[in-house]
């Protein structure tokens, strides 16, 4: 065991998210909200919960909300939080090498926990990786079990349980290599910082301290999702919803006698849902919510704070992200609507996609027997949509993009 608590962190906020499409313009990915909670700070959350007092955060060089935000988290927290830019070497090992300084000063050769900052998981996520490295007394990196490993490090693991070697993204399937993928969470010690200067890429570094201090691996099978793609957060409020048990309702809440609720469901302070809606859970309905007269939200769908659905529409398997407006008679599903984006009235997304070629990374479903694969629209931050559009599955709008009424939209929209 060690005789010492690992009470640092280093979280990386400084990607680009060039594969979420709309979604990153004027938002960092990290900033996405689920279950009315971003993923900064659920990240921040779990790791208060796994014992850590002090968090450095490397961000973006012209990112200005993450750092104010994140100290308002770390206030209510408890915890100290220092932001530091990203230097000019690009990719997780320029990351890690910019918080440098800040963690040697900080844990005086103590190690600490490095986290992925696109990273969404349940609560015990970081507690298990620190009581894992606290138990074994060696650098440690959490696992989670994928099928499709190619756009992930993928983990070999040797006779004796430890980690034999990473790989990158493999190009080809290898049944030797198993399914286990790096889950974005580890223990290190400051040496790594040495090893990480002489190595050209992050996977090159943590291969030599696999060699050189041997590397333990904590399994997770909780709630766990990567935010690469867009239908990732999809896949994200499903993993979260899955592990909702139980309906939690506010009493600051206003639910019409004739609306028809279904548990599990969240519906968070001031949500109002109105006559003859139906709210089938798993759902989660966040504060100030509306959901208008004869709605139908369901099938892990996140309703996150300020949205407004119209009349008679219907959502399922979608995330729609803060103060974004669904009007009247609109049919939204495994669509993810950005920051105030306005779907007017009757818009559909179609969300059955009947090509062979299934997007990275995209879980299909299994409906009576046959494999479908549902995916809607991305629509961008404050996008506008007009009246009596279709959007096409796959669809992406750009963020600020107005569509006339009366469209068809396949493809990217600009």
């Amino acid at each position: 065991m060690h005789d010492f608590e690992i009470k640092e962190a280093l979280v990386l906020c400084a990607g680009k998210g060039k594969e979420m499409g709309p979604l990153t313009k004027g938002v960092p990915k990290h900033l996405f909200s689920l279950l009315g909670k971003t993923v900064f700070e659920r990240i921040l959350e779990n790791l208060k919960l796994a014992g850590i007092e002090r968090v450095a955060v490397v961000v973006a060089k012209d990112d200005e909300k993450t750092p104010l935000f994140a100290q308002e988290v770390a206030q209510r927290l408890g915890m100290s939080v220092e932001s530091v830019e990203q230097n000019e070497k690009e990719e997780v090992l320029g990351a890690v090498l910019s918080a440098k300084r800040i963690i040697e000063e900080w844990t005086e050769n103590r190690s600490f926990v490095l986290a992925y900052g696109d990273i969404v998981a349940s609560s015990g996520f970081y507690r298990s990786l620190l009581v894992n490295a606290l138990e074994t007394s060696y650098p440690t990196l959490s696992a989670v079990l994928q099928k499709d490993t190619e756009t992930f490090g993928v983990i070999k693991l040797g006779s004796d349980g430890f980690v034999e070697r990473i790989i990158e993204k493999p190009t080809r399937l290898d049944e030797t290599l198993g399914g286990y993928v790096l889950a974005g969470a580890f223990v290190l010690p400051t040496a790594f910082f040495e090893l990480a200067l002489s190595s050209e890429d992050f996977i090159t570094a943590l291969n030599a301290l696999a060699r050189s201090h041997s590397l333990s691996v904590a399994i997770w099978n909780g709630a766990w999702a990567d935010l690469g793609y867009p239908w990732d957060i999809l896949n994200a409020a499903k993993r979260l919803l899955e592990e909702v048990k139980s309906s939690s309702i506010s009493s600051k809440a206003k639910i019409s006698p004739t609306a028809i609720i279904e548990p599990p469901v969240i519906i968070e302070e001031g949500a109002v849902i109105d006559h003859n809606a139906v709210v089938k859970g798993p759902v989660y309905i966040g504060r100030n919510a509306y959901v208008g007269t004869g709605a139908l939200i369901h099938s892990y769908a996140s309703i996150e704070e300020g949205v407004t659905i119209g009349a008679y529409s219907e959502v399922n398997g979608s995330v729609l992200q803060p103060y974004s407006s669904i009007g009247r008679g609109c049919f939204v599903g495994n669509t993810v609507a950005g920051y105030r984006a306005i779907f007017e009235p009757h818009v559909v997304t179609l969300n059955l996609l009947t090509t062979e070629n299934e997007p990275t990374r995209l879980e299909p479903v299994i409906k009576n027997g046959k494999r479908l694969t549902k995916i809607g629209s991305v629509v961008g931050n404050r996008a506008r949509i007009g009246a009596n559009t279709v959007l096409q599955p796959l669809a992406f709008v750009e963020s600020g993009a107005i569509i006339p009424p009366n469209s068809v939209i396949q493809g990217a929209y600009r």
